[in-house]
This record gives C-alpha cells, structure tokens and sequence, in this order.
C-alpha cells in the first residue's frame, strides 16, 4: 500500500528524529494512505507513531459522523431548518441509500489504514525493527481503536463487512460483497475475543514516544482507553460479571497512578470527578468547557481528542450546531430540554429543596443556551461566538469519561442483579446508599459504608466508601457523591410500593409483592439509569447506541418489548414538540431490523 505521510517534514521517516519535533498541525494532520511506499515509511518506532498519528487524523474526521448518528437518531436532538433533506431522513429514521451520512465507507478507511499499520508492525517486529514491547503497544493501540470502529458500524447498520485482510486497499473494497458479513452479536463476539487477546491492554506507559505533548496538547489521553473498551464489548454481549471486572479495574486505577493516595486528581475514577468540589454543582460544566489541558475537566475525562482550527478537521461540530444562518443544523430537542426542567433539586435551604430545573446540566450556558432566540447544543461547542469563530472554534470530542464509565457499571450491576450499587453509583453515592437509615449509627462501623449485601458476592462490585473522625479516616470512595449528587438533584428511585411489601417496616431488604419479579425490578431500575444517561451524557454521542443495547436486551428477553421501548423512546421527541410520529420512527416497533441504516458502499 501506498502511505500519505507528506505533512512530516522531509527526512523524518529516514532518521531517528523524536516525534516533539513535529508540530501539532503536522501530527494530527497526518494522511495515513498515499504517496510514500510502506517498505520506506516504516523504519523506526518513530514511523510506526507517526502512522498511528495519522490513522487518530483520519479517525477524528468521524466526530461529526458519530455525533449525528448516535445523537440525532436518538431522543434528544432535533432539526432546524436549515437541516438539509439527508438530516431530515436521519432524523425521521427513514434514511435513503444514498444519504452521505449513511455512507460506511469513511469508517471503512480508517479500517484499511488500521490493518495496513498492523501488517507493517508485524513486519518491523520480525526485522527487529521494533522490539517486542514497541510493538505491543503500537499493535495493541491500533487494533483496539478498529475494534471500538467496528462496534460503531454494527451498532449502526446491524450487519457488517469484516475486513481484517491487511493486502486489501480502499479500492477493493468496491466489490464489498467478497468479505465475510456478520451480524451485530457475531460482530461482538469476534470483537470481543480479538481484543481479549491483544498483546497489552494497559494504558500506554509514561515515557513512551507515543506521549509526548504537541503544541501544548499532551497526547496521553488521545489513545483509546483499552479497559473500557473491554468492558462495553462484554456489556454489550451481556457478560455482566466480565463487564464489571473491567469497570472496576478502570475505576480503581487511581491507584495505579498514585499507590500513596497523595495525588487528588488520580481518584477521579473513584468519585466522579474527584473531590466533590473540584466538577461538582455549577462547576459540572468545565468539564465540557476547560481548555484540553487544564487540570478539573482531565479528572473526569480519559479519552478525548483536541479538536484546533489549526489542524484539519478543526472542530466540525461548529457546522451542525453553531447558531448562525450559514450552520445551525441541529439543535436540543423540545424532549431533552423538558427532562432537565423536571428534575428536582437538592438544597439545604428549604426555599430551593426540591424545586424543578437540573441547572448545573440543563441550564442555559450549560449543556444547551440559547442565542437570539435560538436553542442551541453548547457542551460540543463552548464558548462559541459568532463575531469571533477562529478564534473560538476550538473544543475536544469526549469519547469516554468517568460518569459514563459509571453509569455503565451501574447497568452492569443492575443486570447482575446488584440494584442497590446501581442506585448508589446513579443517586447520591455509596457511603449514602450503604450507611443503615436506623439512627443511632453501630459504634463499630467496619461493615457499613461498602458496597456488600447478601445478593453481592462478587469482589468487582465492592467498593469501599467509609468516613470517619475518630480515627479519622477516608476510603477510596468515601468522595463519591453519585451523579445526581453531584450535581445537586434529589435522587430517583423505583415506584417501591408497586414491587415490595411497605408494611414490613423493620427491615431494609423489603421482600417482593407476590406477581412481582426481579426481572421487573431490574427493568424498573434500568429505566432509572437510561433517564439519568439522557440527562449527563446529552449530544455526546451515547444515546442511540445505550438505546439500542437496552431494546435488544429486552427483545431478547421479551420479544416485541425492545421494540415498543426503542419506538416509544424516539416517538416522545416528536410527540413533544407536538409533530407527528413519522413513518420510520413507527416501524422501529414492527422489525428489529428497521433499526438499522442501509448498508449501501458509495
């Protein structure tokens, strides 16, 4: 294959010349496909990362793709009217084959660069020019992102070309019907077992020349996260015990980085963003609007790539959301706006306890605004202004961050059958959730504040969160305040009297009502979890893909169930902006393959 490296400065794939000589343009502009001959660019571990910097420069060309498609699909985007005819039909799930958004072939070449980087690795290594820990690391690197790749075409089509062959070219591809199709739980399976046997799975080390900091921008968290992406594929394939090892592991890895406890930043994992204080109340939205580097938001986020206009693609959410006449595409649905003002508050002054509006999230200024009247979605585009775009465009696509990582652990621990932790991580914390609501409190508190009960007998779904003076002391997870607590909301539990007998007041663990099932308990607890998703992680990119695993979850349980959910989840969007349920949003409930988009190659 032919290798498109012509941003490096002449020379650099011929001489051993460190990667921090490249400016950040240079890097992340990388083409990984044309000119150079691939027995000249791979001589040194430095061409071998300067070909994973240009596949992350391809990749970073779907932000707007995977936005659309898992956001405006879903709930809680909508249209303007500056929205052509292809985002209407995305909109209104009734796409047509030749949409551009559609279209799999751009993540199709990003698939080709990732074999063609994995044949030559193989190559190094056997020519020694990489020894067997560089190559680990860059294999691993590259595999694990066609993996996470490869999920996102079969969340998004159901059926999937599986090209691995590392000889083939965006060009052979054209007759796509020669590689083998697999649908979406053979896809996760194969997934799923390929990124089980990587040759690392650990974050890449301090020290490597794959970390290193370009034009102020540290590359450590541009890398996918491995760990959790183990943990979705298991999730994904309902191994919910395998699931939350990974988790679990990615949670405690604090201490990891800081075995003495001393670092703060390092326990976000642990609490949600830290100490409470550092992404807590009105401080939640720093998340989305701290510059790449500075230190609050790095807590919560651990994969996320800068997104300059001082290196292609710029920031591409600024064409679909930007409130101006030329952009403005796409804006919060009427629905996510209404699920921000239902939400009731947490105050400790009686005046403001359980008053509605979710203002740290759904505010104006925080994760949608508004400017000269027009809605618009913020969080992807913060501190935009319209007079001044060069020099205001600039902005990170999160793909991973903490309180995604714990709400999947709490749809994990709820499908296992730990509802209790999933409260815990989803409400007000675990030393809250886990502290006996009986007053006086037992003098020895050694088994309270943890994460155990007698339905708990797996280790990865303990976590320590006891407080105390007298010593004094603090577990990993005595910080961790839930995600509604974090944000100052009251929490949301399951209707009790509708699953357990209230009359037996003396116990905590109420027995179910007769009728009653765990599995309807569970789904009840779910619906908790979906709802609180919609309200943290809006216009990110999740929401289609968690309703789509929910739906297929509940197909499988209870056919036609996962279709009335996924159905009546999308409808409400239109229904409350009092527009009709369009045709294709209707048919979600009648074939679990209207789901899909039309795998067509253009």
């Amino acid at each position: 294959m032919k290798r498109n490296l012509k941003s490096l400065v002449k020379g650099v794939l011929f001489v051993s010349l460190t990667l921090s000589t490249l400016s950040c343009k240079k890097m992340f502009d990388l083409e990984p496909e044309d000119a150079l001959p691939a027995e000249m660019a791979y001589q040194s571990v430095y061409d071998a990362d300067a070909a994973i910097m240009g596949i992350y420069g391809k990749f970073t060309s779907l932000a707007d793709r995977y936005v659309v498609l898992n956001e405006l699909r879903g709930d809680l985007e909508d249209i303007t009217l500056n929205a052509d005819k292809y985002l209407r039909e995305i909109n209104e799930h009734n796409v047509s084959q030749d949409n551009p958004w559609a279209n799999p072939k751009p993540w199709y070449e990003v698939i080709i660069n990732c074999n063609d980087a994995m044949r030559n690795f193989d190559v190094m290594l056997n020519n020694k020019r990489l020894t067997q820990d560089e190559y680990k690391v860059r294999y691993s690197e590259v595999a694990a992102l066609r993996t996470w790749i490869y999920l996102q075409l079969g969340i998004q089509y159901g059926e999937v070309y599986y090209v691995t062959d590392p000889l083939v070219s965006i060009s052979d591809i054209n007759d796509i019907n020669k590689f083998p199709k697999l649908n979406l739980p053979t896809l996760i399976s194969t997934l799923t077992d390929f990124a089980e046997k990587l040759p690392s799975k650990d974050p890449i080390p301090s020290g490597n020349s794959l970390r290193i900091t370009l034009d102020s921008y540290n590359t450590e968290k541009v890398f996918i996260n491995k760990t959790m992406l183990l943990g979705d594929l298991h999730l994904w394939n309902g191994e919910y015990a395998l699931a939350a090892k990974y988790y679990k592991i990615l949670m405690e890895y604090g201490s990891v980085l800081d075995p003495t406890g001393l670092q703060r930043e390092y326990y976000a994992s642990f609490n949600v963003g830290g100490n409470p204080h550092d992404l807590g109340g009105n401080d939640w939205f720093r998340i989305f609007n701290q510059g790449y580097s500075e230190r609050a938001q790095n807590h919560e986020n651990f994969w996320m790539i800068p997104l300059d206009i001082k290196f292609s693609p710029g920031n591409p959410f600024v064409n679909l959301f930007a409130p101006s006449t030329d952009k403005y595409k796409i804006k919060p649905s009427l629905l996510a706006v209404k699920n921000w003002n239902d939400q009731l508050r947490s105050n400790s002054d009686a005046a403001l306890n359980g008053q509605p509006g979710d203002l740290n999230r759904g505010g104006l200024g925080k994760s949608y605004d508004v400017a000269a009247g027009l809605p618009y979605v913020n969080k992807l585009i913060p501190g935009f202004n319209s007079s001044s775009p060069f020099t205001t465009s600039n902005g990170k696509w999160i793909l991973y961050r903490t309180a995604l990582l714990h709400l999947r652990m709490a749809e994990t621990a709820n499908r296992d059958g730990i509802d209790k932790l999933a409260y815990a991580l989803v409400n007000l914390g675990i030393r809250e959730a886990y502290t006996p609501k009986l007053r006086p409190l037992p003098t020895d508190v050694t088994n309270i504040m943890i994460s155990t009960d007698a339905a708990n007998k797996n280790p990865d779904y303990v976590f320590y969160a006891r407080q105390g003076e007298i010593p004094r002391y603090r577990d990993k997870y005595s910080y961790n305040v839930g995600i509604r607590g974090r944000v100052g909301l009251v929490p949301v539990t399951v209707d009790s009297s509708a699953f357990f007998d209230m009359s037996n007041k003396g116990r905590e663990n109420k027995p179910l009502l007769p009728g009653t099932t765990r599995a309807g308990l569970t789904v009840a607890m779910e619906n908790i979890i979906i709802n609180e998703a919609a309200l943290e992680l809006a216009f990110e990119g999740n929401r289609w893909q968690d309703l789509v695993r929910i739906a297929l979850r509940r197909e499988k349980d209870q056919p036609g169930k996962g279709r009335e959910f996924l159905r009546n989840t999308i409808a409400k969007k239109f229904q409350e902006a009092n527009q009709p349920v369009p045709a294709g949003v209707e048919k979600l409930s009648a074939d679990v393959k209207n789901w899909f988009l039309p795998f067509k190659w253009q």
